[in-house]
């Protein structure tokens, strides 16, 4: 039985990992493209499981109400919902302009939230 995850990925999230897997397995192949997104998912769970304690970065977020962590050369942003649970929103490279990038999704970003949220409320997604 698979194990369930304690973490919610938006659509653009979704989409940040396909493209990042593609050009990964272009590039590296599919051992280290296999490892790094193994990376990524443990990094993942580890943030849902202790995104209380982990450092604010406001510097990256602003006023935005996301958080980011480090994972190699990639930052997870996301949305803590629950003690152990966060939604994605947004993976992106360490390389980036983070704040510009953020301020130009903010509203692709609430919407995609608000649905996730909205079918959580609604049963059809079940917290772990």
């Amino acid at each position: 039985m698979p194990t369930r995850r304690h973490y919610l990925l938006t659509r653009s999230a979704e989409n940040d990992l396909r493209k990042a897997r593609a050009w990964s397995l272009h590039r590296w192949g599919k051992t280290l493209t296999r490892k790094y997104f193994s990376d990524l998912h443990q990094a993942a769970e580890y943030i849902a499981e202790h995104h209380q304690n982990l450092k604010s970065r406001e510097d990256l977020t602003g006023d935005t109400g996301l958080s980011i962590h480090p994972v190699r050369e990639h930052y997870l942003i996301y949305l803590p919902v629950a003690a152990n649970r966060i939604i994605i929103v947004a993976v992106m490279r360490q390389s980036r302009d983070i704040p510009q990038l953020l301020a130009r999704s903010a509203l692709m970003i609430r919407r995609e939230v608000t649905d996730i949220l909205d079918r959580i409320d609604q049963g059809g997604i079940v917290p772990p």
